[in-house]
């Protein structure tokens, strides 16, 4: 089990036991709050290093054309339907499904040179 997941699971129960403190006869305790701080500490220092570095790594997926496209797809297929705005779903499917097969298309091309 990894220092994380130990963290979760006591974070959960601290927040149940914080949430029902007056059912459980519970009060604040001094030895708890400084073995909590002791945890946070220990996860910043070991853990969220690795994490933010995990998350750089990550960004890129954020830059990629064929993401957006399809996020701008789904909010404004949902807007559509929430707002009424009566725009055509089969147009804008067919607009942003035409984008994404030569965004993908480009990829498949640049793949091939690649391998030849």
């Amino acid at each position: 089990m990894s220092r994380k997941t130990l963290m979760a699971i006591l974070g959960i129960i601290g927040a149940i036991l914080a949430f029902f403190q007056q059912q459980f006869g519970l009060s604040l305790d001094s030895t708890a709050l400084m073995g909590a701080a002791g945890l946070i500490l220990a996860y910043v220092f070991f853990e969220a290093k690795l994490d933010f570095k995990r998350i750089q790594k990550g960004v890129a997926k954020f830059k990629d054309p064929k993401f957006w496209i399809t996020f701008v797809g789904v909010v404004l297929t949902a807007l559509n339907e929430s707002l009424g705005w009566n725009l055509p779903n089969e147009i804008i499917l067919t607009i942003l499904g035409f984008l994404l097969s030569l965004l993908f298309g480009k990829d498949f091309i640049k793949a091939k040179k690649a391998k030849a």
